[in-house]
């Protein structure tokens, strides 16, 4: 039954299976095992879980195998709690082209998991991108000189004494160090993070930019974006930003993260270069939502995604009124009724007819749950003014609780 499908057939199949179905693949038929191998050779990305990690810690020869073929042409690999008697068997092969390693090392001692990560610096000397989550202390990580992405995921045994050689030795451009919350508190100690030069993307806990962190981090000349996890401190921060750098600010983003601060929006407002402002399942008031409408001259994209209220169609479209710069209102994800069509039929032609018909407003209805077809929709939002799409847009949002900020970066 196998052989009835040709090895181009096989090629397009195995695109769709993880690795440990092929390896269950290759035991089927010897045809089946050159075409198996055809596509390790060629191999650019893996997926090891820890289920195949088990069978390879059982079955040596296939770990081998896949290795010998693979190796020389994986260029992404992600690999989950092996134990580094296995790791070391891997020596035995060289990973050229390897850059991006997301590594799991599990939960044991410090000096088990450090012992881990030094070999991993030997096999894979030329990563640029790194991902690690588990116990380690960040010993050895300096060794990647190449390494442009970091992301630490709840690495809660960092020994931040390691933080000043990291930073300054990697020209890092992207950094992540997550804990979702307080059970991890570094203090002044993340204070070298603030101070690398060549950062432009930062991810974080928001209480470990309290302090002389975020005027740091404000002045460094590449730093284009910042996204934090917050409970406490968002309006603090965004105060801070708002005071120090308001003209740099050019998008926000907020994800179960404005809660209707009057405060936020009021720094907002000073944030005169804004062009993009985003709040996703989240709650904001209508009167200060207007009010950044009007404040902000260069206000292009205003989505208000999957929002747990909306305000009324009519003070929607006042918004829309009071933003003649406003080229996108995206309301997708967000519940509207019948009684929104209505209304928005009754305002189109007082707020759309000032606009020039060289900047029309594209409203976004994807997945809104309106209980009328495309069709009755056009039919109610008709106006040379307005293009609606049914299409999504692809945002980059974070798990709830995040706030994310976007900065323009200033010509030399």
């Amino acid at each position: 039954m196998f052989d009835k499908l040709n090895d181009d057939c096989w090629l397009t199949i195995l695109k769709y299976l993880n690795l440990k179905d092929q390896v269950n693949l290759a035991q089927l038929s010897k045809s089946l095992r050159s075409v198996v191998r055809y596509q390790w050779e060629h191999l650019k990305v893996a997926y090891m879980d820890q289920a195949l990690v088990k069978r390879f810690e059982q079955q040596s020869s296939e770990m081998e195998e896949f290795l010998q073929l693979a190796s020389g042409s994986l260029q992404k690999l992600t690999i989950k709690q092996t134990d580094i008697a296995l790791l070391q068997k891997w020596r035995a092969y060289e990973f050229p082209k390897l850059v991006t390693l997301d590594c799991d090392l599990g939960f044991e001692s410090e000096e088990e998991t450090d012992e881990k990560v030094l070999l991993l610096t030997q096999l894979f000397p030329n990563l640029r991108q790194l991902t690690l989550l588990g116990s380690t202390t960040g010993r050895h990580i300096w060794a990647w000189d190449q390494l442009q992405e970091l992301h630490l995921m709840c690495c809660e045994d960092l020994d931040t004494s390691t933080f000043e050689q990291v930073f300054s030795a990697i020209p890092l451009r992207k950094l992540t160090l997550l804990y979702y919350g307080y059970n991890t508190n570094m203090g002044d100690d993340v204070l070298p993070i603030s101070r690398c030069t060549t950062l432009e993307e930062l991810v974080m806990d928001d209480h470990h930019l309290l302090g002389d962190f975020m005027p740091n981090l404000l002045q460094l000349p590449r730093l284009r974006r910042l996204a934090f996890y917050t409970r406490d401190y968002y309006e603090y921060l965004l105060d801070t930003v708002g005071k120090l750098r308001p003209l740099r600010v050019k998008a926000l983003l907020f994800h179960d993260a404005f809660w209707n601060s009057s405060c936020v929006s009021q720094v907002m407002m000073s944030m005169t270069n804004l062009r993009r402002l985003v709040l996703h399942d989240d709650d904001i008031e209508s009167k200060d939502l207007h009010k950044i409408c009007t404040t902000l001259p260069q206000l292009e994209e205003l989505h208000l995604t999957k929002m747990r209220a909306l305000p009324t169609a009519t003070q929607l479209w006042e918004m829309v009124g009071a933003s003649p710069s406003l080229k996108i209102l995206n309301l997708s994800g967000s519940g509207l009724n019948r009684q929104f069509l209505d209304l928005s039929s009754l305002c189109l032609n007082r707020v759309l007819d000032k606009r020039s018909l060289s900047s029309p407003l594209t409203l976004h209805l994807h997945n809104t749950l309106l209980k009328c077809d495309q069709t009755e929709i056009l039919k109610k939002l008709k106006h040379p003014n307005l293009e609606i799409s049914f299409e999504p847009i692809e945002l980059n949002v974070w798990s709830s609780r995040f706030v994310e900020i976007e900065f323009d970066i200033p010509t030399e």
